[in-house]
């Protein structure tokens, strides 16, 4: 666990490259997925979720539930991801660090180091989650339904 040291810049950076692991094993699941229903979407990972979700559901909603509402918090963590990969942090001049928009209509908001490292931490934990399943649950699911015909 990334504990806060008061750098934002690192927090970023953090934010930044455990989000990229985290794509990175929901593009592993949909790859192991593929061999139930291909994915033929673009490079959207919020697509990339919503045909693992459909999949998952196909090989039994009640067996991968824990998954299914994983996979959604995936989704909720990279949308605040890019919340604060898409806009830009200003410091300094005795100000707080200030989190702002290029949208006029989105309202600048205080940000503190402590909540990156939260989102970066929080991003890992869930990258572990969608992995765990991967192991042995998917699989065999997957074999069982490639076995019955259902595939």
């Amino acid at each position: 666990m990334l504990q806060d040291d008061g750098d934002i810049v690192r927090a970023m950076g953090y934010v930044a490259l455990y989000s990229s692991y985290l794509e990175e094993q929901i593009e592993n699941m949909v790859s192991m997925l593929s061999l139930i229903l291909k994915y033929e979407k673009g490079p959207q990972v919020s697509d990339k979720i919503r045909h693992a979700k459909r999949v998952l559901r196909s090989l039994g909603e009640a067996e991968f539930a824990n998954l299914i509402q994983d996979l959604d918090t995936c989704a909720e963590l990279l949308r605040d991801r890019n919340k604060y990969m898409h806009r830009q942090i200003y410091s300094g001049l005795g100000r707080p660090d200030t989190l702002k928009s290029t949208d006029q209509n989105i309202v600048d908001e205080v940000v503190l180091p402590s909540q990156l490292y939260q989102l970066a931490n929080e991003l890992s934990d869930f990258r572990q989650a969608v992995y765990r399943p991967m192991i042995f649950q998917i699989p065999k699911a997957i074999q069982n339904a490639t076995a019955s015909g259902h595939a």
